[in-house]
């Protein structure tokens, strides 16, 4: 395995990985008060959630952890015990997930509190393991190349109808400096596209509310 340490720029997953905190906050603190099944607020929420989370747990898997798997196979094992520790983190996340959703479907205000409560904590103790744990090892093994193989695989999931509501989304209620880090990371025409058409459709769409997170 090459050991030399490099300085990827992985603003991108660190801004994900606080949207998912942000929203999983949000139903949990919905679930808390009892407004979480009522109105399209709560609904379009865990789809944006879920959506987003399905899709970045796909690109991950196709460009990073496999790959970094991969780089391990004769190495002593250290990166492939972090990625499995990960994976048992990541799989208990599924049936929360499954939980909620049955919750909605039913109109359960008492298991969609317990589930988001849960699925908040499991959420938050993944996404921590990963900036803990795995994320440095992104430095570690992967080569500039393979690294960039990751935008390009996020991008070809999301396209770019995907990406006008990706890229509000991820930026909902971020500090200033997270957003303008993450626009310095794309191309004049899509930050002119989010400022002037992506970020204002987002914005008045019904969805929960900071005050709610």
């Amino acid at each position: 395995m090459d050991s030399v340490a490099r300085r990827f720029d992985l603003t991108m997953l660190y801004a994900a990985y606080d949207a998912f905190r942000r929203d999983a906050a949000g139903l949990e603190a919905a679930g808390r008060t009892g407004s979480g099944l009522d109105g399209a607020a709560t609904a379009n929420s865990w789809s944006l959630f879920t959506g987003h989370w399905r899709l970045q747990d796909h690109a991950e898997k196709a460009a990073l952890w496999t790959v970094m798997y991969a780089k391990d196979a004769g190495a002593p094992g250290r990166v492939g015990v972090v990625l499995d520790a990960m994976a048992l983190q990541a799989v208990k996340v599924v049936p929360l997930m499954d939980g909620v959703d049955a919750a909605l479907e039913h109109h359960d205000r008492s298991a969609f509190a317990q589930y988001t409560r849960d699925l908040r904590a499991s959420v938050d103790a993944l996404l921590d393991f990963k900036e803990s744990n795995v994320l440095p090892l992104i430095q570690e093994t992967l080569t500039p190349f393979e690294w960039g193989t990751f935008d390009v695989e996020l991008r070809r999931e999301l396209g770019l109808r995907g990406l006008g509501v990706f890229l509000p989304w991820l930026l909902d209620g971020a500090p200033a400096a997270t957003g303008r880090a993450v626009l310095r990371l794309l191309p004049p025409p899509i930050r002119l596209c989010y400022r002037a058409h992506w970020r204002p459709r987002y914005q008045r769409g019904s969805r929960l509310t900071a005050s709610a997170r």
